[in-house]
């Protein structure tokens, strides 16, 4: 694992965050290659029949490292464009793409993998 992998990994608590196991970055594009526990606190109660995680887990996943990655200590501003396509079941590979825009301070991300769209939606943060 890379170092900037263990870095984002620091980011959570381990019963709360993904497995990031790799970062791959071009231009003001990065690819995050992670996996989602079968153990996460999230799991717990959300749907008791099926455990699913919630939407709001996966935009502050993207936030937090959206925010570690590309705006660092710029005020968050908007979340916009959010669509929630197909849930996130314990034990999930995906990979999660981060957009950055500089021209208007904002970022897309969208967490997908092989066979599925999970979720889309933009940040915008106001320049420090």
């Amino acid at each position: 694992m890379s170092n900037q992998a263990q870095a984002l990994n620091a980011l959570f608590k381990p019963s709360q965050g993904p497995q990031i196991l790799s970062v791959d970055s071009a231009d003001n594009t990065v690819l995050i290659t992670l996996h989602v526990p079968d153990q996460l606190s999230w799991f717990d109660g959300h749907f008791p029949e099926q455990k699913v995680l919630p939407g709001v887990v996966q935009v502050d996943w993207a936030g937090k490292l959206a925010r570690a990655l590309f705006v660092k200590n710029d005020a968050f501003q908007q979340l916009s464009n959010i669509k929630f396509k197909t849930m996130v079941m314990p034990d999930t590979a995906m990979q999660l793409e981060l957009s950055f825009n500089a021209a208007k301070h904002s970022i897309k991300f969208t967490f997908f993998n092989e066979t599925d769209s999970f979720s889309t939606g933009s940040f915008k943060f106001i320049p420090s």
